[in-house]
């Protein structure tokens, strides 16, 4: 349910299992056996996991670390040498439910089974739904840990192998407008291609009933948005790369359907696999969201690394803002959130006031994206980059301050691949 998602805050529960990872407590496994599965289990507290003999007994060599979840995705070593991973989370925190996502779709070699204390069927429902492998009660039982792992087995691994391919894991921003008109497609195409000087990028243009990253790029897909959700079971990075139209700054591009879709069609299944795949396929997935709120545009705010919401500096443009902070909010993504306020007025000497406008919306605006409508409606009309119609011109300047601090913000959480 829609209310699931959008009705749970910051404080929705006890904030639990802060944890030290500058020197993490981990115990040290004797090598396990051959044939026994590899159980990585990351508890909040050590020294609640079954007694080693009986686990060994039942074919599997487990051992306790302690980290942050939201740690885990990018330890790349522990991910290879686990058959599964077992970790400790409280549904009902946001920001714990938020980094176990993340960790299972950044890492979809390793499988992840949660462990919850007091779960319900709710809880083992949603997580799920997230991608999960199972959902155990805690403490668990042996038998419990088997049955949830029994189906990661996997042949044993040589005693010696090769190092392991690397791991692409993108980074996702998602780019929202406070409402209709204030230039959101814009400011998502016109990043991409700045964004495509140095790495592989995509934008994903998931507004399914009045899309126009494909006009205004002028690009003419043979495939869309909706092949990709009809498809999204058999996706793979290869597969999304070929569907994707090129522009010629290297940006791929998969357009909106054609034909208007039912905003309500879009299952979250179809997202996680198609979100899954691209951050294997790119460096970076910049996503054209629409301004509804429904349960499909929640899941990519929760998936994605930074939001991005664009407002004009209009009355009508900083009230809707302002909703959709407060939705952000209680959904527990404001700290990846971003306010950019579009076609700021010029201003010859100094910086523009923007001390009023903060005051309505409660936050201060991140960046300011000069008005320049000439040179916005010819690179949107002829599908070119604006730095290719007035390389110097302000608004160029301040789209590429808007993507060096996304790209900083991003680097700090983990380094773009």
């Amino acid at each position: 349910m829609l209310s699931d998602h959008i009705g749970q805050g910051q404080g929705d529960g006890p904030e639990t299992g802060a944890m030290n990872t500058s020197n993490p407590k981990r115990r040290e496994p004797a090598r396990p056996a051959e044939g026994l599965q590899r159980v990585v289990f990351v508890p909040k507290t050590l020294g609640r996991a079954p007694e080693a003999g009986q686990l060994a007994d039942a074919g599997i060599a487990l051992h306790e670390q302690l980290a942050q979840i939201s740690t885990l995705a990018d330890n790349a070593a522990l991910l290879d040498e686990a058959d599964a991973l077992v970790v400790e989370l409280n549904p009902a925190v946001p920001s714990e439910m938020e980094a176990f996502d993340r960790l299972v779709h950044q890492a979809p070699d390793c499988p992840v089974v949660a462990a919850v204390e007091g779960l319900t069927l709710a809880h083992a429902r949603t997580l799920l739904k997230t991608g999960a492998l199972d959902a155990i009660p805690l403490p668990f039982s042996t038998e419990d840990l088997k049955q949830a792992i029994e189906p990661a087995r996997r042949p044993a691994r040589p005693a010696s192998r090769s190092a392991p391919a690397a791991r692409r894991h993108g980074k996702v921003i998602a780019v929202v407008g406070a409402m209709g008109g204030v230039g959101t497609t814009s400011i998502a195409t016109q990043m991409g291609i700045l964004w495509a000087e140095d790495a592989r990028v995509a934008l994903f243009d998931l507004d399914v009933q009045f899309g126009s990253a494909a006009l205004f790029l002028d690009v003419r897909p043979g495939m869309n948005m909706a092949n990709l959700l009809e498809d999204a079971e058999r996706l793979d990075a290869e597969l999304m790369q070929s569907m994707a139209a090129k522009h010629s700054s290297g940006l791929d591009v998969i357009a909106s359907p054609t034909d208007l879709t039912p905003i309500d069609s879009i299952s979250i299944d179809s997202i996680d696999q198609i979100f899954r795949v691209a951050v294997q396929a790119y460096d970076v997935l910049i996503v054209d969201l629409p301004t509804v709120w429904t349960e499909w545009t929640v899941r990519v705010l929760q998936r994605a690394d930074a939001i991005c919401l664009v407002t004009n500096m209009s009355v009508p443009g900083i009230y809707h803002a302002r909703r959709q902070i407060e939705l952000v909010d209680a959904n527990g993504m404001l700290p990846k959130l971003r306010v950019i306020a579009n076609r700021a007025p010029a201003k010859l000497f100094g910086k523009v006031d923007t001390r009023e406008t903060e005051t309505v919306l409660g936050r201060k605006i991140d960046y300011l994206i000069s008005n320049d409508y000439p040179t916005v409606s010819s690179a949107n009309d002829e599908g070119r980059p604006l730095k290719s119609i007035r390389g110097n011109a302000k608004v160029v300047k301040d789209l590429r301050s808007l993507r060096d601090g996304l790209g900083t913000m991003l680097a700090a959480e983990g380094a773009i691949a």
